[in-house]
């Protein structure tokens, strides 16, 4: 069996065989002349080697395992079994053994075969006394691991050239081993170590046929070991290897020499492998191994042996179900079928129903079987699950039928058996069989007095069910309840939910209260508004405050039109314990579908109020939301006298949107990561679009054209325009009109707003709009250079943007910041109508605390405007300079002279043309000289010549100025006459003669 090896190359490394079957390299032994390669192909021996120094390596090597062998049978007379230890000595001990085999093959010395040979005879045996330790974790894979590891002793106590005898034995220890290993379901493992024989097998087929017990022996051997290597291959996948040892297996030349026992192993394994492929699917396979299981049984031997009848029996019923299951291939397995079911055995009669079935026979035939069945047969743990399966197959038939024969099998058997488990199991499975689809056809009352034949058990019989099993009960009767409500059989549902409820071990549940809820949506559905309120008062004692119950009631008042309770029951929901924001969801909905639009409009407002408390709403799109309200809420202002609180509430909504995008919007992707979600563009050009419309429809509805919400709206407009990813010359141009339309309401509201603290606060508002408006303007124009095509209309608000800046400024009193304002027109490319400076002087004097010399300047600034006009208007000019010396009079007579000199000076230019109005020109010259009385009563004599003779130069600019200023040089001469000293130039000057 074994041949003397060539040598190898230097570069060939040794290896050894695993415990699994794979090759792993090894380094060479301390001795550098030999190497030990475990494959028997090749070794290689140096010339020096020397035989007894091998001879002393094989001693140490069994030595080694003899002391592995030793601590494995210390650690198994051990409490607890230190399985992991065990395991890998053995695994060590194996690849010891290895070693020890190619050392031994190498040398050729056998001398050790016997020691080696005892001591895989005792660890085989530690696998027989093994099996007697079941309270140990893992003692499963230790034994085919012990029988494997004493095989590869065994193996390596056989000489060169073994006995007969030694060579089916060893086939037979090989079978054991595969055994071994497919019991603890390792079939890979089996395989490899039935592969691994394979030379072993090649040694006993080449035996020579000898004496007849020698002939049962080779056999034996061979047969077993074809049966299990066909098993290990068909539990890895591999049919082909299966289908071939199974034919060796089977094969005539074996089988006549075999006895009893090797044909049970045999049968044992054909029905194994058909009992998988039946249960795999593979049916035509399952039927070939079947068949051979049940030739084997049955060929010429009377089936005495009870395990050989109950292998009979369970061997028939799978066989007649494979037949019954290729029916739609061949009509005539019916028959093959019906002759292969044992009707001894429940099994047997589920598969006389099933053909029964097949062959259409009539409902009261299935109950002449399936009665007396249940009433015969016997309740055992192994048929307890066949007998329910045969009711449940019944229950496909007829469902009452099948419920009155499990009534049988519970009062009349099971009961008296007091066995509270299976009855347990037979009422669960009565249970399931209201789950089928034929129970929906049935009459409800038939069903509720089948059930509460079962509720009443524990009461006749003294028996109590578990918590558990009434709990599966429930959720049974339940599910039909749900099953019914989906189809909108709400009345057959209601019934299932109050079996469901009285099923319950206990009402002071939550489920108690569910039920109830239920119940109370079925009354709703059929419009029993009564007995729905009802159900809800019930579901509150059994759970208070919840939302669900707050839910119902909702509807309810929505049914009544009561739309005062719907809201409050609405505001208690959201308040409840439990709350879902899916039950805003359906709620909006109930009221859409109602169109009732008071109560959509509180319902979508509550699911705002929680989405801005941080509250996601599952499927709601706040955007969608918003809008809706917003439309419903400007529709209700027509027909609502409170307008002022709605507009207050879209206001609100808009406000609202603007926040949209700052708020993060959860969105899963791919990966399973949440993140940021900016909203669509679309939706903000929609909420500015809308909200300026709104704006000026408020604007339009107002009395006096503005509206404090329209303002706001505009403001709101201006955010979403800043959401937006660019700038265009027509975003730009939307901005600057919000602000603009912002600024002339905020400045309309100042001047009718009565509280100094909120009108100074509005002003400030108004200097911050200015200032934003300066910025765009500025921005503007750096990016487009064309932008202000529109140069005239650009040009009055720039002027008015002013305006509303300098009012602001005079308002709040910031008198020193006024002249910036002034400034600012110098830099404009156009010309500023003076109706601008006539409105900012009428504001200065307008306001009592302004300084002078501010309203002084500005009305300079104003009427140097007016004369830069080509066309000066002299009327208008005359109005304000008669203000300017007015102003000026007040503070400082003296400083307010030169004014005189000037106008003087426009007076020799214009007068020709008769412009100046006389009467302007009258109340200079009289005002002149009254300031020059003034000054002669204080007695200052030169301020009144000035002043006086000021007045005579404007009497030649009037009509009859020449009889006005004679009278105003007598009234002079007198005055001089009595208090002056005559100067000859004066009267020189006045032409007095």
């Amino acid at each position: 069996m074994f041949k003397k090896t060539n040598k190898s190359t230097d570069s060939e490394a040794p290896f050894f065989l695993t415990l699994d079957g794979k090759r792993v390299s090894t380094s060479p032994t301390s001795s550098e002349d030999i190497t030990f390669p475990l494959n028997s192909g090749d070794a290689h021996i140096s010339e020096n080697a020397d035989p007894k120094a091998i001879g002393t390596r094989l001693k140490k090597q069994l030595e080694v395992i003899s002391a592995l062998v030793k601590d494995v049978h210390e650690k198994i007379n051990k409490n607890p079994l230190d399985t992991k230890f065990i395991q890998d000595s053995l695994k060590e001990i194996l690849r010891s053994v290895e070693q020890f085999m190619n050392l031994q093959k190498v040398a050729q010395n056998f001398e050790l075969s016997d020691e080696i040979d005892e001591i895989g005879v005792g660890l085989w045996n530690s696998s027989i006394a093994l099996k007697t330790i079941s309270d140990s974790r893992g003692t499963d894979e230790l034994i085919p691991l012990f029988r494997q590891v004493g095989f590869a002793m065994i193996r390596a106590g056989v000489s060169e050239d073994p006995e007969k005898k030694s060579t089916v034995k060893l086939l037979a220890l090989a079978s054991k081993v595969g055994k071994a290993w497919l019991d603890c379901g390792r079939s890979d493992q089996a395989d490899d170590v039935l592969r691994s024989a394979n030379e072993i097998e090649d040694s006993v087929l080449s035996l020579q046929d000898g004496t007849a017990k020698e002939q049962h022996s080779k056999a034996a051997a061979l047969l077993v070991y074809y049966a299990y290597r066909a098993e290990a291959a068909w539990k890895l996948a591999n049919v082909h290897v299966a289908n071939l040892m199974f034919q060796h297996a089977t094969d005539k030349n074996y089988l006549e020499y075999v006895t009893t026992k090797e044909i049970d192993i045999l049968c044992q394994v054909c029905f194994t492998v058909g009992n998988q492929a039946s249960r795999e699917g593979k049916t035509n396979d399952a039927i070939k191994w079947l068949r051979k299981c049940h030739e084997l049984l049955t060929d010429g031997t009377p089936v005495s042996n009870s395990e050989r009848t109950k292998l009979l029996t369970n061997t028939l019923n799978i066989l007649a179900n494979c037949y019954l299951k290729n029916i739609v291939y061949d009509e005539s397995n019916l028959d093959l079928a019906e002759n292969a079911e044992n009707p001894g055995n429940a099994l047997a009669t589920l598969l006389k129903l099933k053909i029964m079935k097949q062959k259409n026979f009539i409902p009261i035939q299935f109950e002449g079987v399936y009665f007396p069945f249940i009433r015969n047969s016997q309740v055992t743990k192994e048929n307890l699950k066949i007998l329910l399966n045969i009711t449940h197959f019944i229950s496909e038939i007829n469902v009452m039928t099948a419920l009155r024969g499990i009534d049988i099998l519970i009062e009349e058997k099971l009961a008296d058996m007091r066995n509270v488990s299976y009855i347990e199991k037979a009422i669960i499975s009565k249970f399931h069989m209201l789950e089928s689809g034929n129970s929906i056809n049935l009459e409800i009352n038939d069903i509720i007095c089948s059930i509460e034949v079962t509720l009443g058990f524990e009461q006749r019989h003294g028996i109590v069910i578990s918590h558990r099993t009434r709990i599966a009960c429930q959720l049974i009767l339940w599910q039909n309840g749900d099953r019914n409500y989906s189809n909108q059989d709400y009345e057959r549902a209601k019934k299932w939910y109050l079996m469901a409820y009285k099923w319950l071990s206990s009402t002071k549940n939550r489920n108690a209260a569910i039920l109830q809820r239920k119940i109370a949506l079925c009354c709703l559905e059929d419009d029993a508004l009564s007995d729905a309120i009802e159900a809800v008062h019930k579901a509150q004692l059994h759970e208070d405050n919840s939302s669900a119950n707050f839910y119902i009631l909702y509807h309810i008042a929505m049914e009544k039109r009561q739309n005062d309770q719907a809201i409050r029951y609405l505001s208690n929901m959201c308040n409840g314990n439990g709350f879902n924001g899916n039950m805003l969801a359906m709620a909006a909905h109930e009221a859409y579908k109602k169109g009732n639009k008071e109560i959509l409009i509180e319902t979508l407002q509550e699911i705002l109020k929680k989405h801005k408390n941080g509250e996601d709403i599952a499927n709601i799109n706040i955007s969608v939301l918003i809008r809706c309200l917003i439309r419903m809420t400007h529709n209700s202002l027509s027909s609502n006298a409170e307008k002022n609180s709605l507009k207050e509430c879209i206001c609100n909504y808009f406000e609202i949107a603007s926040t949209l995008n700052d708020t993060t919007i959860k969105d899963v992707n791919e990966t399973g990561i949440f993140q940021s979600k900016k909203a669509p563009l679309n939706d903000f050009e929609w909420f500015f679009k809308t909200a300026w419309n709104i704006a000026l429809g408020f604007c339009h509805q107002s009395d006096n054209g503005s509206d404090l919400y329209a303002v706001r709206l505009i403001e709101i407009s201006h955010k979403f325009l800043n959401e937006y990813p660019e700038e265009t010359i027509e975003h730009i141009t939307r901005k600057k009109l919000c602000i603009f339309f912002s600024l002339c309401g905020k400045i309309f509201f100042s001047r009718q707003e009565k509280s100094i603290s909120k009108k100074k606060e509005i002003l400030e508002q108004v200097l911050d709009k200015v200032e934003q408006y300066k910025k765009i303007k500025v921005s503007s124009k750096r990016k487009f250079e064309n932008i202000e095509n529109d140069g005239q209309s650009s040009q009055k608000d720039l002027m008015l943007v002013l305006l509303f800046e300098y009012e602001a400024k005079v308002k709040l009193g910031l008198w020193d910041k006024l002249q910036s304002v002034i400034n600012t027109t110098e830099a404009f490319d156009f010309e500023i109508p003076s109706k601008i400076f006539e409105r900012m002087v009428e504001l200065l004097i307008n306001e009592s605390d302004c300084p002078s010399t501010i309203i002084i300047s500005t009305l300079q600034i104003l009427l140097n405007s007016i004369m830069k006009h080509k066309q000066a208007d002299i009327e208008q000019f005359s109005r304000w300079f008669r203000m300017l010396i007015i102003t000026a009079m007040l503070k400082n007579k003296q400083s307010a002279a030169q004014y005189y000199v000037q106008v003087l000076d426009i007076l020799n230019q214009e007068c020709t043309k008769g412009k100046y109005p006389p009467d302007e020109i009258q109340w200079l010259m009289v005002n002149a000289w009254n300031c020059g009385i003034d000054y002669y009563s204080a007695n200052d004599f030169v301020q009144a010549k000035k002043w006086c003779e000021t007045a005579i130069n404007f009497c030649q600019y009037i009509n009859n100025g020449m009889l006005y200023k004679e009278e105003v040089i007598v009234l002079s001469f007198y005055i001089f006459v009595f208090y002056f000293i005559f100067d000859y130039q004066t009267l020189k000057y006045y032409n007095i003669r």
